[in-house]
């Protein structure tokens, strides 16, 4: 099953035009970017890769294990999106590679002073509000799960870069420019979510204050009162810095949350309830929404 946030697949490579059953590499190139498409048809191992500019690789089809620089081994799947910097040195597994259901992965090679060039243009025009705050690409935050929102994105720059609208330059141009904001919010979700980041920082103490309370009812009401702020301030800046509502991410929270308890206790209402959700039927139907499949699901994978 397609996991719900995994970039639309693309149709595999004609079995005649196979150059090699590993990493067998498709490429198509405009101004400031290249999108690489990579299957592979037999399981292998320690297969070496790395490109000369930063890369968005999001995985579409398959399973690969990962192995980097200075980092524990991971499993790779679909719905999920590395950031690695210019000449990262991986090296990748493929365990469940086969001919008649090879992997398949999409990586977004891009020039780096495209990057830099929207991070100055957003720091100069958009600042952000918080002490000591600057939207920056962090390459530390390099491994996370795709939202509706980077997903459809993606998805929007393949479509345009494979296709063959006479404006397809100018149109990847706005839309990787989309990409990359969205992926600086994403990382600012998952900045809010260390516990060792922010050091005291509104958003930090936020972040903390929900985690704390979250059996409780919360709202934005009492979140406001919690801070100090009206409700319009306080959602305000929450779309503002981290692109999503305060109710948005009290529910990603909560989904966080209740993942970690089906996994320490793999009981549905347990992970309900203390996650804060009051009704199993409606978490259940917001798990799916939110990661594609049902809790039942998630610990028969898990």
């Amino acid at each position: 099953m397609q996991h719900k946030n995994s970039i639309r697949r693309f149709p595999f490579v004609d079995k005649k035009k196979l150059t090699t059953l590993v990493e067998n590499r498709r490429a198509f190139t405009l101004s400031n970017f290249e999108i690489n498409i990579y299957e592979t048809f037999e399981p292998s191992a320690l297969v070496p890769l790395v490109f000369s500019e930063p890369v968005i690789i999001s995985m579409i089809r398959g399973k690969k294990v990962m192995h980097l620089e200075d980092t524990v081994s991971f499993d790779y799947h679909p719905g999920e999106t590395l950031l690695l910097p210019e000449y990262a040195k991986m090296q990748i597994d493929f365990p469940e590679a086969r001919f008649q259901d090879p992997t398949q992965c999409a990586a977004i090679a891009i020039d780096s002073y495209k990057i830099n060039e929207v991070v100055d243009y957003l720091n100069e025009f958009y600042p952000q509000t918080g002490d000591g705050e600057a939207w920056s690409f962090d390459l530390a935050k390099f491994h996370f799960s795709n939202n509706e929102e980077l997903t459809r994105t993606t998805n929007r720059l393949m479509q345009i870069s494979l296709g063959e609208d006479r404006h397809k330059e100018v149109l990847a141009d706005l839309v990787l420019k989309q990409l990359l904001v969205q992926i600086m919010q994403l990382q600012g979700l998952l900045t809010l979510r260390d516990d060792a980041a922010g050091g005291g920082s509104f958003f930090s103490y936020i972040c903390r204050y929900i985690r704390d309370n979250l059996s409780d009812k919360l709202s934005i009401e009492k979140l406001s009162a919690e801070v100090g702020m009206s409700k319009s301030s306080l959602t305000r800046k929450f779309k503002n810095e981290i692109g999503v509502s305060p109710t948005a991410f009290i529910i990603a929270e909560r989904i966080t949350f209740a993942k970690k308890v089906l996994k320490q206790t793999r009981s549905i209402k347990e992970a309900c309830f203390s996650a804060g959700f009051s009704d199993v039927n409606y978490f259940v139907r917001l798990f799916r929404q939110r990661e594609g499949r049902t809790p039942g699901q998630f610990l028969r994978n898990f």
